[in-house]
């Protein structure tokens, strides 16, 4: 795991329920191992949501360009049934000291910064 990766990013969303916050940590691993951590929270429709992932570290490329995350998994939710696994995902580094995440699946990316 490349050290610039490594420690604690966060990122806003706007939707329609309003703002929903992002806070991620990347530890140090291996392959197969949980190295992100994310923690979702935002407004509901009834209410607010709290959620808990983990991913696997799927790949490292040896060029020093994208990670490769394995599918998130749900640890904890309140309530529970706003917490959705996610997919495969790729973790770029941008210029401004910036960390970009992407869905493979849905294409879905958010930006992160420190």
């Amino acid at each position: 795991m490349p050290q610039a990766y490594l420690g604690s990013w966060s990122a806003t969303l706007s939707n329609d329920t309003g703002t929903n916050t992002r806070s991620l940590v990347i530890k140090q691993g291996r392959i197969g191992d949980d190295v992100l951590t994310l923690v979702a929270d935002g407004p509901a429709e009834s209410g607010t949501y709290h959620c808990v992932f983990t991913a696997p570290l799927d790949a490292v490329p040896n060029d020093g360009g994208r990670l490769k995350l394995g599918p998130s998994t749900v640890t904890s939710g309140v309530p529970m049934s706003s917490c959705s696994p996610g997919g495969t995902s790729t973790l770029t580094l941008t210029s401004g000291s910036a960390l970009r995440r992407v869905n493979l699946e849905t294409g879905d990316s958010l930006t992160y910064t420190r």
